[in-house]
């Protein structure tokens, strides 16, 4: 991938998750990358495709992890899943999906489409972690596991969006809980 495409998508992404999508321009962009609009204009027409670009980005990272994962047991999976965003934690960021979803309606509809997507592999993925993980007697839920995975998902996504804004270790405490399955 082209350095200058790849470094804009790079700022877009650090951008949505510190300050949210409709907050920054690319204006923004080119001052931090020493560029002109024109450029990111080039490599992105749209600011929806420089969305598109994050979202899929973030989808194909989260497919790498889960397929790195996928050869640990269910346990140790779950643990990555549930610490993924540890780093986070110093910047104030949030997740993509916490980053994306607050603003979703006001979102283009071809980004929604992509946001869509993603949460329904991570949700995917995860159920099926915790139906395998419960089948086997390694966790204990009462719910069905699409409904504790979207339990999972909502807690980690809220607690990294409570963490930006009250500036404390509410992830980290929320994290403790959602490891003792």
């Amino acid at each position: 991938m082209n350095d200058t495409r790849s470094e804009i998508i790079r700022l877009a992404n650090e951008l949505i998750r510190s300050v949210g999508y409709n907050a920054f321009s690319y204006a923004d962009i080119s001052k931090q990358l020493n560029i002109k609009n024109a450029a990111v204009h080039y490599y992105f027409p749209s600011k929806s495709d420089l969305g598109i670009a994050v979202i899929k980005e973030s989808h194909s990272l989260f497919l790498e992890k889960t397929e790195a994962w996928s050869k640990l047991n269910c346990k140790q999976q779950y643990k990555k899943y549930i610490t993924m965003h540890d780093s986070f934690v110093k910047t104030h960021w949030t997740c993509i999906v916490g980053s994306l979803a607050p603003s979703f309606d006001t979102l283009p509809e071809n980004m929604q489409k992509e946001l869509q997507k993603l949460v329904n592999t991570i949700l995917d993925w995860l159920t099926e972690l915790l139906t395998k993980g419960k089948e086997t007697e390694v966790f204990n839920f009462k719910e069905t596991p699409r409904t504790r995975a979207n339990m999972i998902h909502s807690t980690l996504l809220s607690s990294l969006q409570m963490n930006k804004v009250l500036r404390n270790d509410i992830y980290k405490s929320i994290q403790e809980g959602l490891l003792n399955i």
